[in-house]
């Protein structure tokens, strides 16, 4: 079953970088041509940096966030919490059942971004949710600051979550939803400038032209083998 899944990552990894490469390329043309209205995102990002640079790295609430996504993904699926434990450093959820998304949740959901998405939506029904663009736009950046940053870091010190399924497969499929869930925050967050639709079709494009790019490179080496042999 292992070969199979890396298999699989193997022939998918194309199409994944494609898409990273979309998504990267897009949020950095974003970057550099965005109005004034999005430098609260920027200030959010640039202040967690300097609280994480300065202070300390706030563990205790990303795990506790971390496992809440094991947690949510397994209710998803059908599972029940049969133990929640969040430490200092580390933290654990037993559940009566297990599946990819449920141990690869925290690596692809930045949940304190989706709770503020939420939050601001709900909110959007009571008040003119306008008015506070800017400091959801602070939120949001400060949040998903948090979230790459302290999972890189969780990432650099090793995660018994990724041997479950495989270290590559799981990094294949983590950077595949990666780039799907960071595509649709991206397009809710700034509407006016990132189409959900347009960014697929980019990454659509993209990937047909990797593995056109991978089939003609492989072509031309096989005819090059066979002219020499």
């Amino acid at each position: 079953m292992k070969i199979i899944r890396n298999l699989f990552a193997l022939i998918a990894l194309p199409a994944v970088a494609a898409g990273a490469y979309t998504l990267a390329k897009t949020f950095l043309s974003f970057a550099g041509t965005g109005g004034k209205e999005y430098i609260p995102f920027w200030i959010g990002i640039f202040c967690y940096g300097i609280f994480q640079i300065a202070f300390y790295k706030p563990l205790r609430t990303y795990v506790f966030g971390h496992e809440l996504s094991h947690a949510i993904a397994g209710i998803l699926s059908g599972a029940r919490i049969k133990k929640f434990n969040v430490g200092k450093e580390s933290g654990s959820v037993v559940l009566t059942k297990d599946n990819i998304w449920i141990t690869l949740a925290p690596y692809f959901f930045p949940i304190y971004t989706v709770a503020l998405i939420i939050i601001y939506v709900l909110a959007g029904w009571f008040v003119d949710i306008r008015l506070y663009y800017p400091y959801f736009l602070f939120f949001a950046g400060l949040t998903i600051a948090f979230h790459v940053a302290l999972t890189v870091y969780i990432l650099s010190i090793g995660q018994p979550d990724l041997k479950v399924y495989g270290v590559f497969f799981s990094y294949v499929a983590m950077i595949a939803v990666n780039t799907a869930v960071f595509s649709l925050l991206m397009a809710f967050a700034f509407p006016h400038e990132i189409g959900l639709m347009e960014l697929m079709g980019q990454m659509k494009e993209n990937i047909f032209g990797f593995y056109g790019f991978v089939y003609n490179g492989i072509t031309e080496i096989i005819t090059a083998f066979q002219k020499t042999s």
